[in-house]
């Protein structure tokens, strides 16, 4: 399989127009690797056909239904809760006439649910619910005083299958169990070792797989078994007039994992010019 490999989708973003477009003109299937409640209604609505979220795999999220939503009328909230549209558009939750939370909806829609957040009486974050665009729940977010302690991530049953966990605000656990017996099966000690291991299981010797950004896109492949392309969408020298860190550890062979940097010509020849070892590049057609 062809796939490119992007972070998030952020439709409004040039990252997402330049990853957009390498797809269409190449064929690629879409891997996204961030989570994301509303992966499936995005693609609907970039009409992009082919695509898979990591988090989906995981936890077996792999089938949507695209005519469905939450109304919020249906919302699962405590029995006796008053629900108030405001002006600024948020849905404010009370109960007894106090203040208990809020609810968001999905952008266009007026009335699906995509996040119900539950306050403490300081106002603070106590628990807050993602919902997918097909209505069903995605996540659970526990917090302590405000502060971040467990994230579950759910599958169709509403079991958790990953979980991250959190100290000080800081991200610092990340599990896979069972749904049904809640035995770790694996458990990574932060979230890009978590995301580049996953990624490294999904992917085979067969597959080959394009990222356009230096960032976490292609650290995600550190231990993935695939073909690993560059196709180099940023200038590669930076604001001080050196060689991108990244490109230039690629270029030399020290980041194994990328065996292809494709560029245009310009990037090319900036390279040549500093006697960069250009080996491992491609020079493709200038959009």
């Amino acid at each position: 399989m062809r796939y490119e490999l992007v972070n998030g989708v952020h439709t409004n973003t040039d990252i997402w127009q330049q990853e957009k477009k390498v797809l269409e003109a190449d064929n690629l299937h879409l891997l996204s690797i961030a989570s994301a409640p509303n992966f499936a209604g995005t693609m609907r609505q970039q009409g992009i056909k082919h695509a898979v979220n990591l988090y989906d795999v995981i936890t077996k999220r792999t089938t949507y239904d695209p005519d469905d939503y939450l109304f919020f009328n249906r919302a699962p909230v405590p029995t006796g809760t008053n629900i108030l549209m405001n002006a600024d558009g948020f849905l404010a939750l009370e109960y007894d006439g106090a203040p208990i939370g809020r609810m968001h909806l999905y952008p266009g829609t007026n009335r699906a649910v995509k996040e119900i957040d539950y306050f403490n009486p300081d106002g603070t974050n106590d628990l807050i619910e993602e919902y997918a665009t097909d209505g069903r729940q995605y996540t659970q977010l526990l917090y302590d005083e405000g502060k971040p302690q467990e994230f579950q991530f759910l599958n169709l049953k509403k079991q958790p299958v990953i979980r991250y966990y959190y100290y000080e605000n800081v991200l610092n656990y990340v599990t896979i169990e069972d749904p049904e017996t809640q035995d770790v099966l694996e458990h990574y000690d932060n979230l890009g070792e978590f995301v580049s291991r996953q990624v490294a299981q999904f992917l085979t010797v067969q597959d080959q797989v394009t990222v356009c950004y230096l960032g976490v896109e292609m650290m995600a492949l550190r231990y993935a078994p695939s073909h690993n392309i560059l196709r180099l969408s940023e200038d590669p020298i930076d604001q001080q007039g050196e060689v991108r860190g990244n490109l230039l550890g690629i270029l030399n062979d020290d980041i194994a994992y990328i065996q292809e940097v494709q560029m245009d010509q310009a990037a090319y020849n900036a390279l040549a010019l500093r006697n960069i070892n250009l080996s491992k590049a491609t020079v493709i057609a200038d959009d």
